[in-house]
């Protein structure tokens, strides 16, 4: 009679276990905004302009290490634009034959022992891919965000913002890779690194129901259509990710949903938070999902017209209060 019974209470167990790892995964402060969008004010319109001059310049054709003088193009219109604001440090090194760089904009913290907040994005396009929404949105982003943090620095703590060579196959996860390089110079510094924001593809959008797809077996845990932006992270990033989306639900008026997923889900460390993962410091992806809504990802129709900038400004302009709003709460943490 025992094992019968321990027999039928197995089902149960591992449903509530499910249901618990569901709820770990999934839970998010906050409510996600539904409904219609409200008015664009005329500054966000503004960005929304600014936005698409940003992509255009840099990824308007196949830009990487085989395609080396686009490349080089793409980094000096992204230099020049973070320059107008103050210095931009240069991370230079070689891959196969080509100078290449890191470009870094520093904002400092409110003291001299703040901790490092790090918003970055590649602009490296991959192989045989013209690479305007992966990821020439997210360095755009980068580029108002650095304008914007700069005009009027938060405090609190230090702000690195980045724009990232070597994202893309075959440099993931190699010493070549941008952002790997950067995590280690910052553990070699011994800095305190508060999280990463990784600015992934952010430009696509769509309200058809079914536009969204989902790695199994998350299709039952999120909507059917691909009209928010998402905040990825791994489990051990799960505080992180939960505060970032609750600071962008609270001051932004647009879709959003976030997940903490175990490591052996592979496509939530598609990106350059995981370079930060390997020094044990949490971070996220922001992304429109790429290839799990897309229909142009990794490929020669990623084309500067097939964003949606006004859209995308309205997600640059919540980042901005959650990256003002993460480091406010560093200074705090920092005088307790």
């Amino acid at each position: 009679m025992r094992i019968a019974i321990a027999f039928l209470a197995l089902p149960a167990a591992l449903a509530l276990l499910a249901l618990l790892a569901a709820w770990a995964i999934t839970s998010m402060p906050g409510r996600s905004h539904r409904g219609a969008l409200p008015p664009l004010e005329p500054a966000a319109r503004d960005l929304a302009a600014r936005l698409r001059t940003h992509v255009a310049a840099i990824a308007s054709e196949e830009h990487n290490v085989i395609r080396a003088e686009a490349l080089e193009r793409s980094a000096r219109y992204i230099e020049g634009e973070l320059a107008r604001g103050g210095p931009v440090v240069r991370d230079e090194f070689s891959v196969a034959g080509v100078k290449v760089r890191n470009l870094e904009v520093v904002i400092p913290g409110g003291t001299a022992d703040a901790p490092v907040l790090v918003v970055g994005a590649h602009y490296d396009s991959v192989r045989h891919a013209v690479g305007a929404n992966d990821n020439g949105s997210g360095v755009a982003a980068l580029i108002e965000l650095a304008r914007s943090l700069r005009e009027k620095p938060p405090g609190g703590a230090e702000i690195r913002l980045v724009a990232f060579v070597n994202e893309e196959s075959p440099w993931f996860g190699t010493d070549a890779m941008g952002s790997l390089r950067h995590a280690r110079a910052l553990a070699r510094a011994g800095k305190r690194v508060l999280g990463m924001l990784s600015l992934e593809t952010i430009g696509y959008y769509s309200d058809e129901p079914g536009s969204q797809k989902y790695p199994p077996p998350f299709s039952s845990l999120y909507p059917g259509e691909g009209n928010f932006v998402g905040f990825v992270g791994n489990f051990k990033s799960r505080d992180f990710v939960r505060r970032a989306v609750a600071s962008f639900r609270a001051h932004a008026a647009f879709p959003s949903e976030g997940g903490a997923f175990p490591d052996a889900i592979k496509d939530a460390g598609r990106s350059d938070q995981w370079s930060y993962w390997q020094q044990g410091w949490p971070g996220l992806m922001v992304t429109d999902t790429a290839n799990f809504r897309y229909p142009y990802y990794h490929t020669m129709q990623d084309t500067p017209d097939k964003i949606d900038y006004e859209r995308t400004a309205r997600v640059v302009r919540g980042l901005e209060a959650v990256i003002r709003e993460l480091a406010k709460d560093a200074a705090a943490t920092n005088r307790n």
